[in-house]
């Protein structure tokens, strides 16, 4: 059934529509939004790529990668073998039973202990996972590994501190950048006053408040699960690194929109009284003309 229109030929949801956008205070309250959600994006995707920055990335997928690959038990299992065929040829030793593509120089397998056979393990299948993500676990392009189990979602989360998850995020951290500063400046221009500072701080708070308190709560929920298994207890610690970023970030975005908000009342404050005959609009402006002039 066709929506029923007015004699201008307007559904009510246009009409809804042109009036909450038709004038200046609707266009503002319209750029408003569109800046609190494009803060919260933003919150969102600096977050990421700050967890999955390199410096940050590696420690996270040593351990992961630790758990995943049960490098201990490989070691017992294939240490002697390893060293045994590590006097026995020069270049690089491949590992056939380990589950990332990675190769040692035999030279460096003769002169380790056991401790630093390890490390050289896990830093090498650390910075590989950070260089392919998830492919790096499909060796044949075959694996198969359910997403509900402890192990999947385990290799799932390591899988996302990658290098290409760091540049997307970047990419889009940038994008959002330029989105909240157009629409910043456009919610300013549209006020007036004092409103130029507090319309827009305000919609910046208000974005990055619900993005700090979203991962807050999650993060507590991340607490709560855990126990003796390693699997989780690693998978929890690196969505808890991804939102405890998310938390300090969307803090301090939140707080500083709230200080210039209260900032630009203490100063229309200040002006009311230095101006105690100026009548103020809406958006904190004096309305006179020798105000407007500055």
């Amino acid at each position: 059934m066709a929506a029923a229109r007015d004699p201008g030929g307007m559904t009510a949801r246009e009409r809804i529509f042109q009036e909450a956008t038709g004038g200046v205070g609707g266009r503002r309250s319209l750029a408003a939004v569109l800046l609190g959600l494009a803060t919260f994006g933003l919150v969102a995707t600096v977050s990421a790529w700050q967890v999955t920055a390199e410096s940050t990335a590696l420690p996270m997928l040593r351990s992961g990668v630790g758990v995943l690959v049960d490098i201990d038990a490989f070691l017992a299992e294939e240490g002697e073998a390893l060293r045994q065929a590590a006097t026995e040829q020069d270049g690089a030793l491949s590992f056939e039973r380990y589950p990332l593509p990675i190769a040692l120089e035999a030279a460096e397998v003769r002169a380790a202990s056991d401790a630093e056979l390890r490390d050289m393990l896990l830093d090498r299948s650390a910075a590989l996972v950070y260089a392919e993500g998830l492919a790096a676990f499909d060796r044949t392009g075959s694996q198969a590994i359910s997403r509900v189990s402890l192990e999947g979602m385990l290799e799932l989360a390591v899988g996302q501190l990658s290098r290409e998850t760091h540049e997307r995020a970047g990419l889009a951290a940038m994008v959002l950048a330029t989105a909240v500063a157009v629409l910043g400046a456009a919610t300013a221009a549209m006020s007036t006053g004092w409103g130029r500072l507090r319309v827009p701080a305000g919609a910046v708070a208000l974005g990055a408040v619900p993005a700090a308190a979203i991962a807050f709560v999650f993060r507590l929920g991340t607490e709560v699960v855990g126990g003796e298994d390693q699997f989780l207890n690693d998978t929890r610690a690196i969505i808890g690194a991804a939102l405890g970023a998310g938390v300090r970030n969307g803090a301090i975005v939140a707080g500083a929109g709230l200080a210039l908000v209260l900032a630009s009342v203490a100063l229309e404050a200040a002006e009311r009284r230095l101006r105690p005959g100026g009548e103020l609009d809406e958006d904190g402006g004096t309305g006179s003309a020798e105000f407007e002039q500055f």
